[in-house]
């Protein structure tokens, strides 16, 4: 009767095994495309704080034409 049970215990094991391996492959096959998305997804980050440090200074440039277009009038004011 042991040596059944010692039998059915190795056999429980190498089922476990494989079933243990199976889930590890699916995981992995899982977890694969989840860290390509990560990649993008920092990707799009990257590029939208580029975006956000390039668009900085637009306050500065529309200041700045304001103050080209008053300098017409403010030399005339000035000359004449």
């Amino acid at each position: 009767m042991s040596m059944w049970l010692f039998v059915l215990g190795l056999v429980g094991l190498a089922l476990g095994a494989i079933v243990l391996l199976t889930v590890l492959a699916l995981l992995e096959r899982v977890h694969r495309p989840l860290r390509e998305i990560e990649r993008y997804a920092d990707d799009v980050l990257a590029a939208g704080l580029g975006i956000a440090r390039n668009l900085d200074a637009v306050d500065e440039a529309a200041r700045t034409r304001e103050l080209a277009a008053a300098l017409p009038g403010a030399l005339r004011k000035a000359i004449g």
